[in-house]
């Protein structure tokens, strides 16, 4: 029956794309093979990785660590690339099959949705995708809501978010290092108690158990946290 109802939605609108998830996304501009969404798992935290080891200025805080690593991980990686990235962890990722940056189906270089509801032909124009997303708008409308605990669930290249009262929302990115869980994010910058003089900031890659370890519970990832948010996966690979 659903699938009657798609061709004939598709016999009724030859040139509407579909979102038969309503999630947001024009079903072409999601992966949707197992392959893909293993290989951008592994570009996002490779990039994300050889940034951590090779800083630059490209990023700055926590959010801006996120959109470069899911831009890059998007594009085709050729020599020129590869040339102008500079040293990866992972050098012999197979490339997604699906699409590249900047020419991904219907949305181009808009990657990002920053608004409730299903794809609609012109979402781009009404602000409903852009290419930035801060941190609330990439918890909201761009991932969904996986646990509020490490479980079997967690894949390498889930996001950790947390949402304090009073403090600014802040994102993590988990990764799997050796089979043992890690923690790679960025500081953002701050204000140094110290002299009162404003710092960059750091990117910061810690073992899980450390983090619940902290003395701060803010940034502890436990249920009993009220400012910590969950678990989440990018839409794409849902």
């Amino acid at each position: 029956m659903h699938t009657a109802l798609i061709a004939l939605f598709l016999a009724l609108n030859p040139h509407q794309p579909l979102d038969t998830d309503s999630d947001g996304f024009p079903d072409l501009a999601e992966l949707k093979t197992n392959a893909d969404r293993r290989n951008f798992r592994r570009w996002f935290t490779t990039i994300a990785l050889s940034r951590y080891l090779n800083p630059t200025d490209e990023v700055a805080d926590c959010t801006n660590l996120v959109l470069f690593s899911y831009r890059e991980a998007l594009k085709a990686h050729n020599a020129n690339w590869r040339k102008s990235f500079g040293n990866l962890v992972e050098r012999t990722i197979p490339e997604i099959e699906a699409f590249h940056y900047p020419e991904i189906p219907y949305i181009g270089t808009d990657i990002f949705r920053v608004a409730d509801g299903s794809y609609q032909t012109g979402d781009r124009k009404r602000g409903k995708l852009n290419n930035f997303a801060d941190v609330r708008h990439l918890m909201e409308h761009h991932t969904v809501f996986l646990s509020r605990k490490l479980d079997e669930k967690i894949k390498s290249g889930d996001l950790l978010f947390f949402t304090p009262k009073g403090k600014e929302a802040h994102v993590m990115i988990y990764i799997e290092l050796r089979s043992r869980p890690y923690l790679l994010y960025h500081t953002g910058p701050g204000i140094d108690e110290a002299n009162g003089e404003v710092k960059e900031g750091e990117m910061r890659l810690i073992k899980f158990e450390t983090l619940l370890a902290l003395d701060n519970e803010i940034w502890r990832p436990v249920e009993t946290n009220p400012a910590f948010a969950g678990f989440y996966r990018f839409k794409i690979l849902i």
